[in-house]
């Protein structure tokens, strides 16, 4: 390896001195490859451009340089022109070129290309080294294009091969993350971790798996690992200090972004994350002092709208609506504008207005929780209940334990009165749930259904859905 490194640092060396002398460049093609691979690699591409250029002319024929051009064009996202060179030069029976023409043919949506192709190199009788080269970079190709259920299949027949090969572990692990498979792409992780106990990007990325499958216990013991290998890392410290305030612990959790603070005062987040932390223990004025703080490093930008959404958190409705008006128009068409103008429209029961500012703040940050909760809210207000349910239901599916999501659907089904929604969301209710659920719509004590098994609560449930229906008739 040395030996090689020190043959392209002479190589680079007497390249640059030709050039600096204005020398015809003449070299071997093979010297020429390793030039193109240097310069690309080091993110020069105008200059392994001109060598590809160059090569060619003084050898026109070499495979080498031909195969290293289409890397070029692959690399300049040229993928028509590369895939015709490559139509033009290339042998079918060498595996780089067929991976090229296949990188070339996944990036122009040509998946049926690719599949007889790949189909055709499979069938020979490939010895085992090229035949594990070709099927694990054809893995690498298509989860480079999302197309992870079959970049899953070569990779998972790659490890079969070689199970310590930590980049095919890797790609595994993220193919099943983008699949929404946490369980799968941890226990990747785990293998990675069975490699080497030490690999910190292997503890974040469990923790980080964990965070998002809601598991926050286990989340931050594996970012606690993370930080015993980097102490200070900036970026694990953050996502444990999410994971505690997601698990409710949420001083511990204001503990760690204060020291994330202390390290790196200019990071911008931190002061966004605690003013949320602070939000949720109602310590106002801890949220004024950081927005003091905020404003003192990063300007006055946006700083108006966060004083006027503490004035919120406390109520002091009119203190906040005084801010908004002084809101300049540069400041405005942001998310925290229009979530303002939404909250401010919805308590002076304006909910037209406030439904549009949700709307507008849903358009520039899409699946936002919180947002989808507020359009619920006021469709309800304004009796659209089809809406609303739309909006929990889409709630739901990006937070199923989101708080009172689930009733405040069950109540608007009721509404609503369609028989096969109502039982729908039914069935996604626990027994005691639905002996609450009873009581609230009999407004009897849950302790009458005490005695009701699951199919009783449900006959009452629907009995007192058609009768809300019968009634709603009869007044209209």
């Amino acid at each position: 390896m040395e030996d090689n490194e020190l043959d392209i640092d002479s190589l680079v060396e007497k390249y640059e001195n030709m050039q600096a002398l204005g020398k015809n460049i003449y070299l071997d093609a093979d010297e020429f490859a390793m030039l193109i691979e240097y310069y690309s690699g080091e993110g020069d591409q105008e200059e392994a451009e001109t060598l590809v250029e160059e090569g060619l002319k003084i050898h026109p024929g070499s495979a080498l340089l031909m195969l290293a051009k289409a890397k070029i064009l692959i690399l300049s996202t040229k993928y028509e022109e590369a895939l015709d060179y490559l139509r033009y030069s290339s042998n079918d029976s060498d595996i780089d070129y067929a991976l090229l023409k296949i990188e070339a043919l996944l990036h122009l949506s040509e998946f049926d290309e690719v599949e007889k192709l790949s189909i055709k190199i499979l069938d020979r009788d490939l010895p085992e080294e090229d035949f594990y080269y070709f099927i694990t970079e054809v893995g690498y190709l298509l989860n480079d294009v999302d197309k992870f259920n079959r970049a899953i299949a070569y990779l998972e027949e790659s490890l079969k091969i070689n199970n310590s090969n930590t980049d095919v572990i890797v790609d595994l692990a993220y193919a099943y993350e983008m699949k929404g498979d946490m369980i799968k792409a941890i226990e990747y992780n785990d293998q990675l971790l069975d490699i080497d106990p030490y690999s910190f990007d292997a503890w974040v990325n469990i923790g980080k798996l964990y965070s998002m499958n809601e598991q926050h216990d286990k989340a931050i013991e594996a970012f606690d690992f993370a930080l015993t290998i980097r102490e200070d890392d900036m970026a694990a410290m953050k996502m444990k200090a999410l994971s505690l305030y997601l698990n409710e612990n949420v001083e511990e959790s204001i503990k760690l972004f204060r020291k994330c603070l202390s390290l790196s005062p200019h990071d911008e987040s931190v002061y966004d994350s605690l003013l949320e932390a602070y939000a949720a223990l109602e310590l106002y004025d801890e949220m004024d002092n950081i927005i003091d703080l905020k404003e003192s490093l990063f300007g006055s930008a946006g700083i108006i709208a966060k004083r006027a959404s503490v004035y919120i958190s406390k109520q002091e409705y009119e203190k906040a609506k005084d801010l908004f008006l002084q809101i300049t128009e540069s400041d405005k068409k942001t998310f925290d504008y229009y979530l303002l103008e939404g909250e401010l429209a919805f308590n002076e029961n304006d909910f037209i207005t406030a439904e549009a500012a949700y709307i507008k703040a849903s358009l520039i940050s899409e699946e936002n929780e919180d947002v989808l909760d507020r359009l619920a809210n006021v469709c309800v207000a304004q009796e659209k209940y089809i809406e609303a349910a739309n909006y929990l239901e889409e709630l739901l599916d990006l937070a199923p334990d989101f708080p009172t999501a689930k009733s405040r659907l069950a109540f608007i089904r009721f509404e609503i009165g369609s028989k096969e929604p109502f039982d729908e969301i039914m069935q996604q209710f626990s027994d005691d749930e639905l002996r609450l659920l009873l009581s609230m719509l009999m407004g009897n004590d849950i302790s009458d259904y005490d005695d009701y098994d699951r199919g009783k609560i449900l006959t009452r449930l629907n009995e007192a859905r058609e009768n809300r229906v019968l009634f709603k008739n009869i007044k209209y």
